[in-house]
Order: structure tokens, then C-alpha cells, then sequence
């Protein structure tokens, strides 16, 4: 008498290669993409306008007002974008290091902005 041989399957087939776009259409995914760069890039021309200045002028608030701005907006966005394709970086790090960077961006304008004020 033989034995029955065990039942065997071929193993699943890999899913083709694609973008896909979750809670919205292509065109709205391409849409926010296209203006995330556009404030990115935005932002660091805003950054360099301040770099410029305090070197004409080699005022320290210029300076204060160029760091804070980094960090308010070229530097999160940079975060962001770096941490959200690092598949090791989970999600509420990258936000809470997203968050803590735009607070100390806050933080240095405003004491740029009362310093020496009573």
C-alpha cells in the first residue's frame, strides 16, 4: 500500500511593485508632495534671507532670528522627510522629534524677540 504523498502549494506570488496612495486619489497624493517641496524649499530661502543679513550686519538677533527659523521650519520638514522613509524610525518618534524641534525654533525667536525687555 503507498502512502499519499503531502499536499503541496506553490507559494503565494509576490505583489507587483506599486505606489499606492492611502486616504485620497493619486493626484491628491502628487498634490500635497508637490507643495510639501514647495514649502521646503520656501522656507530655506526665507532661512538664507536671515544668514544674509546677519552677515551684512553681524547683528546677534539676526542670527537668533536665523537659527530660530531653521528650526521652525526647514529643519522639521527635514526630519520628516528623512525619518519618514526610514523604515526603523517609528511614527511617534518622528513626530514627537518633528514637534520638540519646532517648539525650540519658537522658543529661540521668542527670546530673540523680548530679550532685553523688561
Amino acid at each position: 500500500m503507498r502512502l499519499p504523498e503531502p499536499f503541496q502549494t506553490a507559494p503565494p506570488a509576490a505583489p507587483a511593485l506599486q505606489v499606492s496612495v492611502e486616504g485620497g486619489s493619486a493626484a491628491t497624493g502628487l498634490l500635497a508632495l508637490l507643495t510639501f517641496f514647495v514649502a521646503l524649499v520656501l522656507s530655506v530661502l526665507v532661512t538664507y534671507r536671515f544668514v544674509r543679513g546677519y552677515l551684512r550686519s553681524r547683528s546677534k538677533p539676526i542670527l537668533g532670528l536665523a537659527v530660530g527659523m531653521f528650526l521652525l521650519a526647514p529643519a522639521p520638514m527635514f526630519i520628516r522627510l528623512v525619518a519618514g522613509n526610514l523604515t526603523a524610525v517609528a511614527e511617534p518618534v518622528r513626530i514627537l522629534a518633528a514637534t520638540t524641534v519646532e517648539a525650540a525654533g519658537l522658543v529661540v525667536i521668542l527670546a530673540v524677540i523680548y530679550r532685553g525687555r523688561p
